[in-house]
């Protein structure tokens, strides 16, 4: 359970606004399927693989408005469906399989052989363009091919297609109003209150309108770019992406006037979703980078669809047609299942329910009243969801640092545990701060492994996946008991699932976690001298760690 997927998750079951932008097609979509069976978090998965299904079939839909075949437009759309990043987050509580519905539906509406004409192909247009800013802001990066569509339907008819068109364009805005009106629960990020604050949370002014991540402005082009490449090119086996390209090239290349104008939008729809996106990203797309970073492919993978789908169909012009007839449903089906195939390993591993138990095991084995300080989107969400959808231990109080600069948090903060955060003194950091006003209430006080500045300013000491915080003037326990203690710790945890190995993203980075708290303690044994439970330390260390 990722943060993104975690906070829709809660936000779906309970209400409020999610993160910035707020996404609140897709929250209101949640909600209305709330009420399927089995955990929030499954019934907000099966309501997002409903988008993601529908994205396929407008996929399919586009490919053949643009000139491919239908068994072609199959075999593109099996290869798109069944790409493992494809698959790992159309199957999970996200954003991007709307954001594909959204771009295929503008894709499928502006081709010449599009299911509408003249001024209700505007007017569709607009009003999809609306839905989709109304759901995430990525889905304009589709612009050209929609102003192509929007332009096209004036043509058709007359100039009010225009004016249709941004009528179009305003009632599928209309969706923001959700913000202004969801309440603010547990999980909420605050309460939207006038078109201010509406404005501010749209353009995500909490995090930098323009970053993918809060932290940093370093951005990685030559990396992102390769990775991007990578994602298109395994989404569709690489030849066959290969040969998407060279179609859209051919397709550009055509002396058809008309139907090259719609191939280069299509082309410069491509490489903003793609290229310029990517380029654009401040973070390094390695490990926990990587798996951030790769959702952002999606959307230039779904539109590579379209040119691949019409490669196919020139290089089935070549074969003899009653051939094509016999193999062509064939290679639909052994693009979809082999495409599974290759896929599925990937997707069970990365969809781990190691993040999920993870905070389950640290919430049921804190202390009562404990106050945990920490950083990650995992923690925050995930324990958002756990302790306000499944009520599992409300009593613990979470401080994620990453939202401390905000009020809405700041004021919760106080109204749940006393503790007013205000800006530290000059020679002291602001977690530091915080951590003393947390040991001044008298309640046990924890950190996750990313708090260096607290580490180094209090005694800790390892206790399962956090450290406990030693008020100063306060004895830590020896050595020998923080080893009894996690020993019983461990032994409340559960680890009912297949442990993850080194490259499946956050459950390796969990189980990494749960090795290197075992790994210290039995640097301290060796210290100490306890050579045969330093031993003990270290084969438990080697259990846990990713295999």
């Amino acid at each position: 359970m990722n943060g993104d997927n975690a906070d829709f998750c809660a936000v779906g079951a309970v209400g409020g606004t999610a993160h910035p932008s707020g996404y609140p097609l897709y929250v209101m979509w949640l909600r209305a399927w709330s009420w399927l069976p089995g955990t929030p978090a499954h019934a907000a998965a099966v309501a997002t693989i409903l988008l993601a299904v529908a994205a396929v079939l407008v996929l399919h839909a586009a490919c053949r408005a643009w000139g491919a075949r239908p068994l072609a437009a199959s075999i593109a759309c099996a290869l798109f469906a069944t790409s493992p990043i494809v698959m790992r987050i159309h199957t999970e509580a996200d954003v991007f399989p709307l954001n594909c519905l959204v771009c295929a539906a503008v894709v499928w509406l502006a081709a010449a052989e599009g299911p509408l004409r003249g001024t209700r192909r505007a007017a569709v247009l607009g009003l999809v363009a609306g839905l989709g800013i109304a759901h995430n802001l990525t889905c304009v990066l589709v612009a050209p091919i929609g102003l192509y569509g929007v332009v096209r339907g004036a043509r058709e008819s007359s100039a009010k297609a225009y004016a249709l068109a941004v009528l179009g364009l305003v009632v599928g805005l209309l969706p923001y109003a959700y913000l202004l009106v969801a309440p603010e629960t547990p999980v909420s990020w605050g309460k939207v209150d006038g078109l201010t604050e509406l404005w501010h949370h749209v353009l995500r002014r909490d995090y930098g309108s323009f970053k993918l991540s809060p932290k940093g402005d370093e951005l990685f082009v030559a990396e992102n770019l390769t990775q991007l490449a990578s994602s298109m090119g395994r989404a569709y086996l690489w030849l066959p992406a290969l040969a998407g390209l060279g179609a859209l090239g051919y397709s550009i290349a055509r002396p058809d006037k008309d139907t090259r104008v719609g191939w280069i939008a299509l082309a410069a729809s491509l490489v903003l979703a793609g290229p310029v996106l990517a380029a654009g990203f401040n973070k390094r797309p390695v490990e926990l980078g990587l798996w951030l970073t790769q959702r952002f492919h999606i959307q230039s993978v779904m539109l590579l669809a379209i040119p691949v789908a019409v490669a196919l169909t020139l290089a089935g012009e070549r074969v003899r047609e009653q051939r094509w007839k016999r193999l062509g449903p064939l290679a639909a089906m052994a693009a979809f299942l082999g495409g599974a195939a290759l896929s599925l390993p990937f997707v069970a591993r990365v969809h781990s329910v190691a993040i999920e138990r993870s905070l389950t095991n640290l919430l049921t084995t804190l202390p009562p009243a404990a106050i945990v300080i920490g950083t990650t989107d995992e923690l925050h969400f995930g324990t958002g969801y756990l302790q306000t959808v499944l009520a599992v231990r409300p009593d613990v109080q979470l401080i994620s640092l990453g939202q401390v600069g905000l009020p809405f948090y700041r004021d919760r903060i106080a109204r749940r545990s006393g503790i007013v955060i205000e800006r530290p003194s000059a020679d002291e950091k602001l977690s530091v701060t915080i951590a003393e006003q947390a040991l001044a209430t008298g309640r046990p006080v924890f950190i996750d492994p990313y708090q260096a500045n607290i580490a180094q300013a209090f005694s800790t000491y390892p206790y399962g996946l956090v450290f406990r915080v030693v008020p100063r003037g306060a004895t830590p326990p020896t050595v020998e008991q923080v080893f009894e203690l996690n020993k019983q710790l461990y032994a409340r945890y559960q680890f009912d699932y297949a442990f993850p190995g080194p490259g499946d993203q956050l459950a390796t980075q969990i189980h990494r976690n749960y090795a290197r708290a075992w790994t210290m303690i039995a640097q301290g044994l060796e210290a100490a001298g306890r050579g045969q439970e330093r031993d003990e330390a270290l084969g438990i260390a080697a259990e846990l760690a990713p295999r």
